[in-house]
This record gives structure tokens, C-alpha cells and sequence, in this order.
């Protein structure tokens, strides 16, 4: 029976992905609330370019710093704090839209505290998974925490926009301030022995700079984060010019809901494949996959008629599915373990550093050329960089290490 389970007979790995199921969830629903209650006060993409942004630089700002924390301190507590400041900043959010008292400015520094908190996401979670699962099942775990982000994420953006549709984009924010709580819950029950690394730690600076030559030794990762951080930039222009386009062109929020939740089932299906492949150069599968990045954007671009968009976001979601699957394998396989959030927070760093700049370009750039013109030139760029990763020679070399077995 527990040869069954996989990854989710490990206790620890069950509460990690039970607390990743809820949160994810909520972050479909709010994903489309925030947005149509930014527009709901101000109809103007600049105005939705603004709040992202702002979240978005503030995990930018603290992600280096993060690394270092996370690889100190028990990860998975360093998660509960995480949901802790979330959930209380989605809340004030929801409350101030149910109100009728949210502007613009107070919605900004909420996302500004909110993407504190969310810059210690990414570093974290990669140094916890290989501490809560064996490492013949970390690309079944890693599969498996993609899946459910994706499954529950493809339900919240429609929930979300049935909430928004119907003129409550505050109750949705006030769902995924109730996720963050049970996930804050969910994390304190797992339960890590110390360390075998634990060292006394040295000067925070000087631990900085060895997280960065281990990062420049991992040249897989150090020669393609330019591309991946270009492609983003590029990407970032969906979150902002969607829903001014769907809004214009196709029904609005619902919509939007729609296009959301297809990426999602696209994500599942990706993540059923991913529970299943065992390439042998698992990161040059990876870089392959993350071609249909920017698909959907380019497709919206044109106009065409909405099931087209749709399908694009399927295919988005299914290859980003699989591209983050091998990735995040790949990536713990191959980093030490004591180095691992040191060096993802530089691999963040790499790439999302530009995507505050290019949410915040998008909507000035289509205020200059139009929304449209500018939907298609971000498209276009975004796959055009994930395609010339392919030049990049480390990406064959790296190969799988004790492959899982299939589930």
C-alpha cells in the first residue's frame, strides 16, 4: 500500500503537500480578484501594473537575504511565517475592497508586504522538499506538489471569477487569507531532525558569497538564468494586459476565469505526465518544455477568437508543468543540500529580477503602442529566448540521478 502512495506515504511530504493544495487554491481565486478589483477602482492597466510590480520588487529585493535565512533556520517554520504575513495582508486587502474603502496607493503596500513575505517562497521550499521525502521519490514529489498547485489553481481562478463576476473581488481575497491560515497549520506539525550540516553560521555576507560560487559552479543553471530572466520580462505583460483585453474584448472577468482555469488543467495534465517520464538529460527536457511559455500571450495579441486563447493557456500550463517539474529535480539533485536556498535565491534572483520592471513597462509600453502591439511583441520574445537556450551546452550534460520509480 505505501508503494502505492509514492511520496505521499512519507508523513512529513503529506503535510507539505496538503499545505501546498490549500495555498494553492487560494492563490487561483485571488490571482483574478486582485486584478478586476484593481480596475474596479481605476480601468487602467497601468493602475494593475502598479500593485503587481510592487509585489513583485519586494520579493525581488528580499530574495538574496532569504536564501541565507532559510538555510539557517528550519525551513519549513521559515513557511510559517511566510503564511503568516500573507494571509494577514490578503486580508486587510479583502477587507478594504468589501468596504469600499481600497485605493490604489493602500492595495500597493499591501502587495509591497505581501511580496516580502513571498520572496522567501522560492529559496525555502526548494531547500525543504529533499529534507521531507527519500531521494528515489523526489521527482514523484516534485510532480506531485506541481500537480495539486495546478489542479486546485485551475478551480480557484474560476471560483475567483465567478466571486469577481458577481461583484465580490474582496470575499475572494478573503478566501485566500482562510488558506494561508490552514496552510500556516499544516506546516507546523511537520517535523525535521536537525540538520546534519548544522554549522555555527558564518557572517552573513561571507555565507552570501559561497552561495554564489556554488551558483557560478552549477553553470547549467548560471548560463541560462539571462535567458529565463529576458523570457519573464517579456511573460510578465500577461498578469497585466489580460485582463484589460479579455475585459474589452471577451466578456471580462468570467473570461479571464476561463483562460486561467485552462492553464490549469493543462498544468494537471502536465503534472500526470511529469509523475511518469524519466528523461535521462532531464534538464535539457526541462528547457524544451518551456517553449510554450508565452503562447497564450501571443495568441491574445492577435485577437483570435477565445477558444484559441484557451487552448494556448492549456499548452502554457502543460509545458510549464513538466518545464518546472525537471527543473526543481534536476536542481536538488545536483546542489548540495546545505547550499540549496543560497543558491536558488540566485537562480530567483536571475530569474524574476526584471518582472517588476516588465509589469510595470507593460502597461506604460501599451498606452504608447496599444495593448494589442504590445501583447504580441512580448509573445514573440518570450519564446524566441526560451528557444535559444538550446544553444546552451551545460543543459545536455546534466543527467538524472536515481531516477523514481513511476507512479
Amino acid at each position: 500500500m505505501r508503494e502505492k502512495l509514492g511520496a505521499l506515504a512519507e508523513r512529513n511530504f503529506r503535510l507539505v503537500f496538503s499545505s501546498t493544495t490549500i495555498s494553492a487554491f487560494g492563490d487561483g481565486v485571488s490571482s483574478v480578484a486582485l486584478a478586476f478589483a484593481i480596475l474596479k477602482i481605476h480601468n487602467s492597466p497601468v493602475a494593475v501594473g502598479v500593485v503587481i510590480a510592487a509585489r513583485q520588487a519586494a520579493a525581488t529585493v528580499v530574495t538574496l537575504a532569504a536564501g541565507v535565512i532559510a538555510d539557517r533556520l528550519p525551513r519549513h517554520l521559515v513557511l510559517v511565517a511566510v503564511a503568516g504575513v500573507q494571509g494577514a495582508t490578503q486580508a486587510a486587502a479583502g477587507a478594504l475592497v468589501l468596504s469600499g474603502r481600497a485605493t490604489v496607493p493602500a492595495l500597493a503596500g499591501l502587495a509591497l508586504l505581501y511580496g516580502v513575505a513571498d520572496g522567501f517562497v522560492i529559496p525555502t521550499s526548494q531547500g525543504l522538499i529533499p529534507s521531507i521525502v527519500s531521494a528515489s521519490r523526489l521527482q514523484q514529489a516534485n510532480a506531485l506538489l506541481g500537480l495539486t498547485r495546478s489542479l486546485l489553481g485551475m478551480l480557484g481562478p474560476t471560483i475567483g471569477g465567478v466571486l469577481t463576476a458577481l461583484g465580490s473581488p474582496g470575499a475572494a481575497l478573503e478566501v485566500d487569507a482562510a488558506t494561508f491560515v490552514i496552510a500556516a497549520a499544516l506546516l507546523l506539525r511537520v517535523a525535521i531532525p536537525p540538520r546534519a550540516d548544522t554549522v555555527v553560521p558564518e557572517r552573513f555576507f561571507t555565507e552570501l558569497r559561497s552561495g554564489w560560487t556554488e551558483f557560478k559552479r552549477q553553470t547549467w543553471i548560471s548560463h541560462t538564468f539571462v535567458f529565463f530572466m529576458l523570457g519573464n520580462f517579456f511573460g510578465s505583460s500577461w498578469g497585466v494586459l489580460g485582463p484589460y483585453l479579455v475585459k474589452q474584448h471577451y466578456n471580462g472577468a468570467l473570461s479571464w476565469g476561463f483562460i486561467g482555469g485552462a492553464s490549469g488543467v493543462g498544468a494537471v495534465v502536465g503534472g500526470l505526465v511529469a509523475l511518469r517520464i524519466k528523461p535521462r538529460r532531464i534538464v535539457l527536457a526541462s528547457c524544451l518544455w518551456s517553449i510554450l511559455y508565452g503562447l497564450p500571450t501571443l495568441i491574445l495579441g492577435l485577437l483570435l477568437p477565445l477558444p484559441l486563447v484557451i487552448a494556448g493557456a492549456f499548452l502554457q500550463g502543460f509545458g510549464l508543468a513538466l518545464h518546472l517539474t525537471l527543473w526543481f529535480t534536476a536542481f536538488q539533485q545536483q546542489v548540495p543540500e546545505e547550499a540549496l536556498s543560497r543558491v536558488s535565491s540566485y537562480d530567483a534572483i536571475g530569474s524574476f529580477t526584471l518582472i517588476p520592471l516588465g509589469t510595470a513597462a507593460a502597461g506604460l509600453v501599451a498606452g504608447v503602442i496599444g495593448a494589442r502591439a504590445t501583447l504580441l511583441a512580448a509573445g514573440a520574445s518570450a519564446m524566441t529566448l526560451n528557444v535559444l537556450i538550446l544553444f546552451v551546452r551545460s543543459i545536455y550534460r546534466i543527467e538524472s540521478v536515481g531516477a523514481p520509480e513511476a507512479a
